[in-house]
């Protein structure tokens, strides 16, 4: 609207006339009759309906996509941590590579170089690391 509509309107309004405020209403688009519809043609119990159905839909969503192989890797995880062994090569969540020499319950020794020898958190360790040479040949022909 323009100032001046704006301005004729609002003189209107201050005289206590109705007239001019409805000129500015959306006509009606009602089918006649005086009858009022509802837009959705009245299908309101579907409404909750699919509302009821798509909750759970959403939750077994989530579940399926996120937590479930969250848990299957945190499982994983603890498995290797708990496999630990002398001698198996290890890297840490710093990026350390390593020999692990010693097993504690809650510690391991990791073994960086000749006689270089570092205590860490046994939840520090990520992966065990394979070399070029600890991979076999046939593992090398299926990749």
């Amino acid at each position: 609207m323009t100032p001046t509509a704006i301005d004729s309107l609002a003189s209107y309004a201050a005289r206590g006339s109705t007239t001019a405020l409805m000129a500015f209403q959306p006509a009606s688009r009602s089918g006649g009759g005086g009858a009022h519809t509802s837009p959705a043609g009245g299908g309101g119990a579907s409404g909750g309906m699919m509302n009821f159905i798509m909750l759970p839909a959403i939750f077994l969503f989530v579940w399926f996509f996120m937590l479930r192989p969250m848990r299957q890797q945190q499982k994983d995880q603890e498995s290797l941590q708990k496999g630990l062994r002398k001698g198996d090569c290890v890297v840490t969540n710093g990026g350390m590579i390593g020999t692990v020499f010693e097993v504690f319950e809650k510690e391991i020794v990791i073994e960086l170089a000749d006689k270089v020898r570092v205590k860490f958190l046994r939840d520090s360790v990520t992966k065990k690391y394979e070399t070029a040479a600890d991979v076999k040949p046939a593992d090398a022909e299926k990749k």
